[in-house]
């Protein structure tokens, strides 16, 4: 009996050092998205200030347009609300992104019904998933799936004022207070969008703690952006892409870029997350693209498709 107790606890030590391993190496990759996305908003920072060099809106002019809509009273010129936007679409793509990741590591364990239901929703781009020999796809095409819910219903109202309440907002309040505590209109969005992921991927079992800090993540991150669009005059309008679009590099970047650099991208196969246009400069939305005939049977394989003649 002993050694059976002993057996068992060893079994535990060992499963723990399993998930502080796999925890420590997801703290080293969320590190080096960080870098990647304090980059990426430096990059877009620096284009809007070129940008704005040549822009009837430039700077300047500030004191006396885009200032936020007076029913949360006039904070000022614009400047700082599109760099707390920029930074919050970097932030909802990466966390919808984590969303993507979190639910594709559930779906080994769901069965063929989950995968069924997803290789449905994508027949309209003519896609085929397959976790087992591509599980990039799988999650590209899952995290086009879960944006095209998050931002379905953005164009809205909203205001500044809620996105400085909601902006500090930490899982560990939500699970102690419920989002209800800190917005309605938050609470709503949260469920809605919840059940409509729900019913999307035919899901039907209980979501476990990670993956509902994922969710909560995502959701956050898609209405804090909602919020600061909506809270400048103009607004920052949102933009899609729809398949077989012709792809134009101004407005679009092309996922399979770093994979496809000797290949010209001819229209869109399926878009994975929106754009949005920001004062004469763009954000430019993410694709999946088809490509001209001469493709090689490899790049085929690896979900790098030609087009149709």
């Amino acid at each position: 009996m002993l050694s059976q107790i002993l057996i068992q606890a060893t079994r535990k030590r060992d499963e723990a050092l399993m998930e502080a391993s796999r925890l420590k190496y997801s703290m080293a990759e969320l590190e080096k998205k960080l870098n990647k996305l304090d980059v990426y908003c430096h990059n877009l920072k620096s284009g809007l200030d070129e940008c704005n060099s040549n822009s009837p809106y430039r700077m300047g002019q500030t004191h006396n347009i885009h200032q936020v809509k007076k029913q949360d009273g006039v904070i000022g010129a614009y400047e700082k609300v599109i760099q707390q936007f920029l930074a919050s679409v970097s932030e909802s793509r990466s966390s919808t992104r984590l969303l993507s990741r979190s639910l594709t590591m559930q779906l080994r364990h769901m069965g063929n019904k989950v995968y069924e239901r997803i290789s449905v929703l994508l027949q309209p781009y003519d896609m085929k998933i397959s976790h087992s020999k591509n599980p990039r796809s799988l999650l590209l095409y899952l995290e086009a799936l879960l944006n095209k819910a998050f931002f379905e219903d953005f164009e809205s109202t909203a205001n500044y004022k809620s996105f400085n309440e909601l902006q500090g907002l930490t899982w560990e309040e939500v699970l102690n207070k419920g989002t209800r505590h800190f917005s309605e209109e938050f609470s709503k969005f949260c469920d809605r969008k919840m059940n409509e992921i729900v019913a999307m991927l035919g899901w039907n079992r209980a979501w476990p703690e990670p993956l509902l800090q994922a969710f909560f993540g995502a959701s956050k991150s898609v209405w804090l952006v909602h919020l600061l669009a909506n809270s400048v005059h103009p607004g920052l309008p949102i933009f899609r892409v729809d398949k077989g679009v012709r792809f134009d590099s101004v407005y679009m970047e092309d996922m399979d870029g770093e994979r496809a650099k000797k290949l010209v991208p001819s229209m869109v196969r399926i878009m994975i997350t929106p754009g949005f246009c920001v004062y004469g400069n763009v954000v430019k939305c993410k694709v999946i693209c088809r490509y001209s005939n001469n493709v090689d049977s490899s790049l085929i394989d690896k979900g790098l498709t030609s087009s149709s003649p």
